[in-house]
């Protein structure tokens, strides 16, 4: 993942905590210009502490992990619970919940 894709993880995190641009700054301590170039990409470095800073102000966590480290089922977990699997995935977990309630062996039957 590059600057620009954490810069847009971190829009969608912010945009989802309610926050402003202004109040992320004042959390963070970093400057709000700086924090609308990171959003849009347009920030050619941030320093680990600032970027540590700005996940926080939002609620957002980094995990370090070896390079081409694939997903985990924590990932994938994490990813269905907040909406952000794919929608492929998403049909197959809503079919499979539709099958059972068919076969009457769903949460809803009795």
């Amino acid at each position: 993942m590059n600057l620009a894709e954490l810069g847009e993880v971190f829009k969608r995190a912010r945009i989802n905590a309610n926050l402003t641009q202004e109040e992320v700054a004042q959390r963070s301590g970093v400057q709000r210009a700086r924090v609308s170039l990171f959003e849009t990409g347009a920030l050619a470095e941030l320093g680990a502490v600032k970027m540590m800073n700005l996940f926080n102000a939002v609620g957002l966590e980094t995990f370090v992990r070896p390079a081409g480290h694939r997903r985990t089922l924590d990932d994938v977990l994490s990813e269905s619970e907040q909406g952000h699997a794919p929608v492929s995935r998403q049909r197959v977990r809503l079919g499979a919940s539709q099958r059972l309630m068919k076969t009457g062996t769903g949460e809803g039957s009795q």
